[in-house]
């Protein structure tokens, strides 16, 4: 079983990112049917030597099951009711053609993540294997950026980046893919050859976040270090390491400050967010702070002063309280149909569907992938759609709360929420200190707060969902214990 789900990670993880069949031309439906031909096949494997193994144990043992299982096989049950009722059988369980995202999808990810929910996962030494692809796409998505192109791909222009698909699309792949690398790094013995490897792979990680070109991804590295503080105020040296993480940030900054001051007339993209920051100086700032209070806890720790853990938490709840209180100020203040690049009108009409659909579908959905069927089939929302977006198709609601309000009902909304509040507060909650919970925490939150601007697809939502199996597996073993 394990060397089955080894072939399948580095199949997953060295070769979908990569995989481009006529260039970015089609390059969703592309990635989408890779998925299914390589997922299937391990998927049957998979479970039949689940069921086989499990068969004597399900008999001798008593079932425990967590939360946050309950809500994973909520999810499960959510995907299933909304298929029986979609409004379009062949998109719900295709998906819409050039982007796939329906049942089948769903059914293959909820798979793998129930099967590592059972089997627990892999040995670290795999994780070097598995971290080469995603290296890989960092560096050419700067290059890119850059207006460096190692080699020629058809479709080329500035919204594609790397391998992976359009900003969106890779912006989605780093929520996953950096978090990982940073949480790998904090939980390393500090300055050892796998710290420092693994700090290149995070620089090169935030460098690539930093210069994607979109203000969205900015989500990615507040959430990720927002929970990393959490976790890092147990004691004084998981606080030391956090420091080293906001200067490895902050060295990031800087080498995308240097880039663009020395050759920001070949940055391939207009400029944002991100790369003001950057221009700034803020990251020397961080750096130098960081070091600052690095230093001074150092010196505390010589002197014996104690680490207030109770009082630094209660600041840092009051800190995130009006922090949240001031992004709900400013998206009232600031929003109107052109907010988030034409996001503001797509939710407001997003909005406006699902008030209209009928009881029974505001509760289990109209079908995943099968917002657009339903708006063409529809003459007051078809006429909506093709005078705002014209012939674009519009498969989903730019929010992934929005998109599973519409395609799953309010079951599916339920259990989407279940399923990431539980682990999340299981894996926060964890009492001894496990690196497992950090490092399956930071993407996963990554993920969840990107994805409430964007959409799902195959570059990240099966290793979301992969992710939340091995910190189930891990919840279970913790409380087993």
């Amino acid at each position: 079983m394990e060397l089955v789900m080894l072939v399948y990670m580095l199949l997953l993880c060295g070769f979908l990112p990569l995989y481009m069949n006529a260039g970015y031309v089609q390059l969703g439906e592309a990635k989408a049917l890779c998925y299914l031909v390589m997922s299937i096949p391990f998927a049957l494997a998979l479970i039949i030597g689940l069921i086989i193994g499990k068969r004597k144990e399900l008999k001798e043992q008593k079932i425990n099951t967590q939360v946050s299982e309950f809500f994973l096989y909520g999810t499960l049950f959510s995907f299933i009711i909304s298929f029986v009722f979609s409004v379009d059988k062949k998109t719900a369980f295709l998906g819409f053609e050039g982007w796939r995202n329906g049942l089948l999808v769903s059914l293959l990810a909820l798979s793998f993540c129930v099967i590592i929910c059972e089997i627990g996962f892999l040995k670290s030494f795999v994780l070097a294997l598995l971290f080469l692809a995603p290296f890989f796409e960092f560096v050419l998505s700067i290059l890119n950026r850059m207006s460096l192109y190692p080699f020629a791909i058809a479709g080329q222009n500035n919204s594609f980046l790397a391998t992976v698909g359009n900003i969106d699309w890779f912006s989605g792949f780093l929520s996953i893919w950096v978090p990982l690398g940073i949480g790998y790094m904090h939980v390393q013995k500090r300055f050892s050859l796998r710290f420092f490897l693994l700090g290149v792979y995070s620089l090169a990680g935030l460098v690539a976040v930093l210069m994607q070109g979109s203000d969205g991804a900015s989500l990615i590295v507040m959430s990720c270090y927002v929970l990393l503080l959490w976790f890092s105020l147990r004691d004084r040296d998981e606080f030391k390491s956090f420091l080293i993480q906001l200067m490895v940030l902050g060295l990031a900054m800087i080498v995308v400050d240097v880039l663009m001051y020395y050759w920001g007339y070949l940055y391939s993209y207009d400029e944002n967010l991100l790369i003001m920051i950057c221009k700034s100086h803020a990251g020397a700032i961080l750096v130098a702070a960081a070091f600052f209070v690095y230093r001074v806890s150092r010196l505390f720790e010589e002197i014996k002063v104690s680490f207030w853990e109770k009082a630094y938490k209660k600041i840092y709840l009051v800190a995130l309280i009006c922090g949240l209180f001031c992004a709900v100020y400013f998206l009232i203040m600031n929003f109107n149909d052109d907010f988030g690049n034409g996001r503001g009108i797509i939710w407001r009409m997003c909005v406006d569907l699902y008030l209209g659909l009928s009881p029974w579908q505001k509760l289990v959905g109209i079908g995943q992938d099968c917002l657009y069927s339903y708006a063409m089939a529809d003459d007051y929302w078809r006429s909506s759609f093709l005078n705002v977006f014209g012939n674009a198709a519009l498969t989903n609601a730019h929010c992934d709360f929005l998109t599973i309000l519409i395609e799953r009902g309010f079951i599916g909304v339920v259990t989407y929420l279940g399923l990431f509040g539980s682990v999340l507060y299981q894996l926060i909650h964890i009492k001894e200190k496990e690196p497992t919970a950090i490092i399956c925490a930071l993407p996963v939150i990554s993920y969840l707060v990107y994805s409430q601007i964007t959409f799902t697809q195959v570059t990240s939502m099966p290793y979301c969902f992969i992710l939340i199996g091995i910190a189930i597996s891990l919840i279970k073993v913790r409380n087993s214990n």
